[in-house]
């Protein structure tokens, strides 16, 4: 398709020459453009793509794949439910589970808890929690009467450790003929957990299924049942399966599944980040069209030599494939040396900011305001191949009408004077 004197042609016009040092730095300047705007591309798109992957990691492991709640929100043959939905295929495991809010206070500390009731058991054979336990164990969890298990984000602002004790007050308490009387009941700490989500961390308590069954006053009852399924992405195959086999539970339950809880988080997520790669994408456009600004003013820089080049027999068709392989290559290098950068930044992200911060001292990311306590990244190589592609894309359109217009350069009118 080229051939070797329009390759050697075109070589010659990108080397450096102090006669053209205007020239030349506009062409840096288009080289830099398009390796930045490919870098912040793969980096932010990476960042995007770990940040949903990690909350939706954390909010399976806590919450299931799906949740069946009874009517009325309470049901007593648990039992027989949970060993019917073992059966189906690709059910991995099905927790009954109590869920209520109270007033957690300690001295004189008071933070709003959203308490959970489980199963000793079951609470072990959840990696997100068992796997992640920083103080205390789950060894004797449900042993004694007044176990709970807290977040180490809770645990480091307010100085507790395991042994101390909390007070739960709620005000599902007792009936009384002056009226509601709240429920307090005092609960020992056994355990600290930290899964990296700041919410969960700071306000979710664990206690044991029958303890929070006495707490709320659910009887031989519970709230609901979580199901896990061996994938996550099996949700749409098996919820049809599932719930017919909930539909025997009873009429007036219903179950979700995790997209339908956390919807507007997860499609806000989406949106952001398909907004965030169009806004990105016109730091390459901006580079695109400096190629444009470096190509004509080259091309009228060199205007004498392609008249020289048509009066010895090259064709328009010859000098149109030169001057393209001279921007090409300026967005194939920018193109490439972004893709490494931003590889290189994506899977060293959170080491990068940890030096920044120690070089410099301030807080660069606040779990507060970000749910998590790292910068999360996930290198998507679609989403790379398809950023290659729009960056070399846009940089061989840029150079196709300069080109054109150094092919239709008039020898005759070029050299007339010379």
């Amino acid at each position: 398709m080229f051939r070797a004197y329009e390759w050697m042609v075109a070589m010659r016009y990108l080397k450096i020459r102090s006669n053209e040092g205007f020239v030349t730095l506009v062409a840096l300047f288009s080289l830099l453009g398009i390796t930045i705007g490919v870098m912040v591309l793969i980096v932010t798109m990476s960042v995007m793509n770990g940040f949903r992957q990690d909350l939706l990691d954390k909010v399976i492991g806590f919450n299931g794949h799906m949740l069946y709640q009874p009517a009325g929100g309470r049901m007593s043959d648990y039992d027989a439910a949970v060993a019917r939905l073992k059966k189906v295929k690709n059910v991995v495991s099905v927790l009954p589970i109590i869920e209520g809010n109270a007033l957690a206070t300690f001295g004189s500390y008071s933070v709003p808890a959203l308490v959970r009731g489980i199963r000793p058991g079951d609470i072990r054979q959840m990696p997100l929690i068992a796997d992640n336990i920083k103080q205390g164990t789950l060894a004797d969890f449900g042993k004694g009467d007044d176990d709970i298990v807290i977040g180490k984000r809770l645990a480091d602002k307010y100085n507790l450790v395991p042994g101390d004790r909390v007070t739960l007050i709620t005000p599902r308490g007792r009936v009384t003929p002056f009226g509601t009387v709240p429920r307090i009941a005092s609960y020992k700490i056994v355990a600290v957990f930290e899964v990296g989500e700041y919410n969960y961390d700071l306000g979710y308590f664990f206690m044991p299924l029958r303890q929070a069954q006495r707490y709320f006053q659910y009887g031989n009852q519970v709230g609901g049942l979580e199901i896990s399924l061996t994938n996550p992405d099996l949700i749409t195959k098996m919820f049809d399966t599932v719930q017919n086999v909930t539909r025997q539970f009873g009429p007036g339950g219903r179950l979700v599944d995790w997209r339908i809880l956390n919807r507007s988080f997860f499609n806000a997520l989406q949106v952001e980040r398909n907004v965030m790669f169009i806004i990105l994408s016109f730091i390459i456009l901006v580079a695109v069209f400096n190629i444009i600004s470096t190509m004509i003013m080259m091309v009228k820089n060199k205007t004498r030599d392609v008249a020289i080049l048509r009066t010895i027999g090259v064709s328009s068709s010859s000098i149109m494939r030169i001057f393209f392989i001279v921007g090409s290559c300026i967005g194939v290098i920018g193109t490439a040396l972004g893709t490494i950068l931003g590889l290189a930044i994506a899977y060293n992200v959170q080491a990068i900011l940890d030096f920044i911060e120690r070089m410099t001292g301030l807080s660069l990311w606040d779990g507060k305001v970000r749910f998590l306590s790292e910068i999360p990244s996930v290198v998507n190589e679609q989403e790379v191949v398809i950023v290659v592609v729009v960056a070399l894309g846009l940089s061989f359109l840029a150079t196709l009408l300069p080109a054109w217009r150094a092919a239709k350069v008039d020898p005759v009118q070029s050299l007339r004077y010379e």
